[in-house]
């Protein structure tokens, strides 16, 4: 009987990357210190485009987004009842789309980008 061994850890380290990698990137990408009363722009992918808006940190955990004008015209296309976009509160990587509308659960979208502004 003939068996053939496959070696995919050559596949998956350059798809997954070492544990080394993942530990450097972590290191370099830590998440953003989020100091009450600072201003933080946030980009998230639509399925029509870049969104990107602004929020001042409060203690409330549910700071609601200011969002540029394009975007702005990309959501209401997206969603002819929106109402807002709203930091998740639970999770801080996910943005909220709050629809004027009853539903079952809100359109969310994961952070593409997330910094600090200088005012």
């Amino acid at each position: 009987m003939n068996t053939v061994q496959i070696d995919i850890s050559g596949d998956q380290e350059e798809t997954l990357g070492t544990a080394e990698d993942l530990t450097e990137e972590i290191i370099l990408d830590p998440q953003l210190s989020e100091q009450q009363g600072l201003r933080i722009r946030i980009d998230f992918e639509t399925s029509r485009g870049l969104c990107t808006g602004y929020y001042i940190v409060t203690e409330e955990g549910h700071e609601e987004l200011t969002m540029e004008p394009d975007s702005l015209i990309i959501l209401t296309s997206l969603y002819p009842v929106y109402y807002g976009t709203y930091i998740h509160p639970l999770n801080r990587d996910w943005v909220e789309i709050d629809i004027s509308e009853t539903h079952s659960g809100n359109p969310e979208y994961k952070l593409y980008n997330r910094s600090k502004e200088i005012l």
